[in-house]
C-alpha cells in the first residue's frame, strides 16, 4: 500500500556508505508489551544514530496534539536554543511554560541493541498509550499514537486514516 513503510529503507544504515537518513519518515504499528516495552522501528533508530551518534531518544507529549513526540538528541539541544529565540530573554509565565512542557515532562530513554525501550507509566497515560502504538514520523521529530486516538480525532488527513486503519487490519485489530 502506498504511504506504508515496511521493513528497512535501502541503504539507510550507520557505515553503508551510502545515503545516511536525517529526517524521520514512515508509518509504524508496534505492540507495547505487558512490561511496557516497545520496540523502536530499525528506520527510526537509524536516524537516531545518523543524528545523534547515540542508541537513546527523547519522549515527550506533544505541544499541539494528544500524542506523543520523540526525537534524537540533538533535536532536544535545538529546542532550548529555540525557547531563546522565541522568548528573547523573558523569562515571563509563557516562557515558564512552555519550558515545563517541552522539559519537564520529557524523558530520555536508551534503547537495547533490540531497539526496546520502556514507557513509563506516566508517558504512557500522557499518550494515551495501551498495548499498540503508531509511530508517525515528522521531519525532525516523530509522533507517537494511540492508534484508536488518532483514528477519533477530528481533522485528520484521510489518507492518513487510511493507513493507519490498513496498518491495524494487517496486525488483525
Amino acid at each position: 500500500m502506498p504511504g506504508v513503510s515496511r521493513g528497512r529503507r535501502g541503504g539507510a544504515g550507520q557505515g553503508s556508505g551510502r545515503f545516511r537518513v536525517r529526517h524521520y519518515s514512515g508509518a509504524y504499528l508496534n505492540a507495547v508489551d505487558g512490561k511496557s516495552r516497545l520496540s523502536v522501528p530499525a528506520p527510526i533508530r537509524e536516524t537516531i544514530e545518523s543524528r545523534s551518534g547515540q542508541k537513546q531518544l527523547v519522549l515527550a507529549p506533544a505541544e499541539h496534539n494528544d500524542c506523543l513526540v520523540g526525537y534524537d538528541l540533538t533535536r532536544f539541544e535545538s529546542l532550548q536554543a529555540e525557547i531563546g529565540v522565541r522568548f528573547a530573554g523573558d523569562y515571563g509565565p509563557a516562557r515558564s511554560d512552555f519550558a515545563r512542557a517541552m522539559f519537564g515532562m520529557a524523558e530520555t530513554l536508551r534503547y537495547d541493541d533490540t531497539g526496546r525501550i520502556i514507557l513509563s507509566p506516566i508517558l504512557k497515560d500522557l499518550g494515551r498509550i495501551e498495548t499498540t502504538v503508531l509511530l508517525l514520523g515528522g521531519g525532525d521529530y516523530f509522533e507517537l499514537w494511540s492508534p484508536e486516538h488518532l483514528l477519533e480525532t477530528p481533522g485528520q488527513d484521510p489518507r492518513l486514516l487510511r493507513t493507519v486503519r490498513a496498518l491495524c487490519a494487517a496486525r488483525g485489530r
